[in-house]
């Protein structure tokens, strides 16, 4: 209880300095020292077995002999009156409520926490921050699992949407990806045929398929900028209209290569997209727990599309109708398609707002299935949130514009393509030669025949991309799996490399021990040498190297961005433009790859010292990354910080956790 005090006992600013001010100047050399402090006995410490009010006794009188000395010191202070004090005045201390006590477990720093018995039934805990945000947790057999990112408390969120409802978008985008990867791969079978038909040159051909992928790489960069600002929905809907031109004008450009080029740079317009912003649109529906099968179904489906389509547009092309076959067939497929993304997939880019203390009210689905109300009113209803465009950035600045161009030039980026470049861009150019190889004498391939090359790849990439986008693979993923996979991706590569041009050339060439058999030609000796088997498998191998090499990707960006980002929410877009930004640089370089390949291989031994070129070069990168990564890796990821904080992240930025912060 505060004393009263009388107005003597109350020493005034005026008196304290006539009374400093007629202290004696002490010389230079004189050292001040305070007044001995008197002693005070040290209390015992309490047993546990002490009363509460003995407890109360020692903290009364230990609180006494505290203030007796601080008066002392302030007596000898003021000077040698009596009953002079220093009153010292507290400043009044808002009260505040009670916070809130969690009966969680301690939260550990990782994105999805346990809930306990008392949170699940609330739904929520609170932060362990200043914040104090209310923690949000999942519904049904992940009651348990905390949501990340955090919803807000708006049913629009797309983190809300029910399940059927995110399946169903995540469905009609991968149907459009699907269609993208086999209209990339689809003029593998052909390549030979069109230039045999149109009279141009090999080199003319295959740029029917490097062309479109390197406007791919433009209108990719493009696309993560202009989502940005105006969302991804309007975006997907002009790729799409431009798929539909290019698809249905290639149903008819036969015997015109302008208009076939004219028409596969209109799918080259719609492409990026497609490549660019599919994995964002999943970081922005489906919450961590839920977001890695989705992921590794994207990537299975792209991979399993585009190395499968030579396989059926081969057999499709040897038709009389030829390749135009092909785009029948996707355009029948491109309806259901565009159905689907017009009435199946809302725009996913939302401004999250999440509020501190607001309790959950949102119910989530987990139903796989909608509950339909066939009404004109539902029909209307549900339409009119399929608006065409309904996002739009709150400001349009330089910052803003230029997210994507610098997470495409951050260090990890540049070495992550730098790495996967040449068995990336190698698969593509021999892939894209093989009619060149083999579809004159004195093979004679058809063009079933030289669909039926892409078996291997098909076969072993696929299953090799899909086991290591596995959580499994993700979970042991240290610097020393790093370098293991590094390692093994680089022999399965540098062997199907080296393998397929070492092959295919030596068992053209005529032996030197005189075994040919009189007036035998290199023809008669390659008919008689060459697997189509063993050259499809070495094939595979390359794919498989090269899919080994993709599948460090989405780890070294996500352990990059997590060091670099201010939150969750810039982690997940940073991720989101470094994927982007990496496919872009590798379709643009592999298309130039494409066409360099027919121009450099005019002999066999061409072939030989292009595979051999390429597979060198791979061992002595792949060895240097690997050094990089070992000694200076976070120097990288600080650099990459540096390169992503020349972004103005203002908005973005928060003063709670990173985990608060989604």
């Amino acid at each position: 209880m505060a004393r009263s005090e009388s107005p003597g006992s109350t020493l005034e600013i005026s008196e304290v300095e006539k009374t400093v001010s007629a202290l004696v100047k002490p010389p230079i050399n004189y050292r001040k020292t305070l007044p001995p402090l008197p002693l005070s006995p040290v209390p015992e410490t309490p047993n546990s077995s002490a009363q509460p009010e003995q407890r109360a006794d020692t903290s009364i009188n230990r609180v006494t002999k505290s203030t007796k000395t601080l008066e002392s010191l302030l007596r000898a202070w003021g000077g040698n009156e009596k009953d002079v004090r220093l009153s010292l005045a507290l400043p009044e201390v808002e009260e505040r409520p009670p916070r809130p006590v969690s009966k969680d477990w301690p939260r550990p720093a990782t994105s999805a926490t346990t809930a306990t018995t008392a949170t699940a039934a609330t739904g929520a805990s609170y932060s362990t921050t200043g914040s104090q945000r209310t923690i949000k947790y999942g519904t049904g057999r992940y009651a348990n699992v905390e949501l990340s990112p955090q919803p807000s408390e708006d049913p629009e969120d797309p983190l809300n949407w029910p399940l059927w409802k995110k399946h169903l978008n995540l469905g009609a985008l991968l149907s459009m990806v699907a269609l993208v990867g086999v209209m990339k791969t689809a003029y593998i079978s052909v390549n030979s045929v069109i230039a045999i038909e149109e009279g141009v040159s090999y080199t003319a051909a295959v740029a029917l398929t490097a062309v479109p992928l390197m406007v791919s790489a433009v209108t990719g960069l493009a696309s993560l900028i202009i989502a940005r600002i105006w969302g991804k929905r309007p975006v997907y809907l002009v790729s799409m209209v431009m798929i539909f031109i290019g698809v249905v004008w290639n149903t008819h450009v036969r015997g015109s290569l302008a208009q076939n080029m004219a028409a596969r740079i209109f799918q080259g317009l719609g492409w990026g997209a497609f490549d660019t912003l599919v994995l964002g649109s999943i970081q922005d529906t489906y919450f961590e727990h839920e977001r890695m099968p989705m992921v590794i179904i994207h990537y299975a489906v792209s991979i399993a599309t585009m190395m499968g389509s030579p396989l059926l547009g081969g057999v499709a092309s040897a038709g009389p109708r030829g390749f135009e076959l092909q785009f029948e067939i996707m355009s029948a497929f491109l309806s259901v398609s565009i159905l689907l993304l017009i009435f199946g997939a809302p725009e996913t880019t939302y401004n999250r707002v999440v509020s501190d203390d607001q309790p959950p009210t949102v119910q989530r689905s987990q139903s796989l299935w909608p509950t339909i109300t066939y009404t004109k009113e539902a029909a209307l209803e549900y339409v009119a949130k399929m608006k065409p465009w309904s996002y739009m950035t709150n400001e349009i600045n330089v910052p803003l514009i230029l997210q994507a161009p610098r997470a495409m030039i951050a260090p990890t980026t540049g070495l992550l393509f730098v790495l996967t470049l040449l068995p990336y861009a190698g698969l593509w150019s021999l892939a894209s030669s093989l009619s060149l190889l083999f579809s004159p004498l004195p093979f004679m391939l058809t063009s079933d025949s030289l669909g039926a090359l892409m078996t291997g790849p098909f076969l072993l990439a696929t299953p090799v991309a899909v086991a290591l986008a596995l959580p499994l693979f993700y979970s042991r993923f240290t610097l020393t799996a790093y370098v293991t996979t590094l390692a093994i991706g680089t022999a399965f590569t540098t062997i199907g490399m080296l393998g397929f041009g070492l092959y295919i050339s030596g068992s053209m060439d005529m032996p030197a021990d005189g075994s040919a058999q009189p007036f035998s030609t290199p023809w008669d000796i390659g008919m008689n040498h060459v697997s189509f088997p063993v050259t499809s498998f070495l094939l595979g191998l390359l794919a498989a190297g090269s899919l080994a090499l993709d599948a460090t990707i989405r780890p070294v960006i996500q352990r990059s961005t997590a060091f670099t980002s201010a939150n969750l929410a810039v982690g997940l877009r940073n991720t989101a433009d470094m994927h982007g930004g990496l496919t872009c640089l590798r379709n643009l370089v592999t298309g130039a790859f494409i066409i360099g390949l027919p121009n450099t291989v005019f002999m066999w031994d061409d072939l030989k010292t292009a595979t051999l070129g390429m597979g060198i070069t791979q061992i002595v990168v792949t060895a240097a990354i690997c050094g990089v990564y070992w000694y200076w890796g976070e120097n990288i990821r600080r650099l990459d910080g540096r390169v992503m904080g020349l972004i103005d992240l203002s908005i973005l930025k928060r003063t709670a956790s990173f985990f608060d912060t989604d």
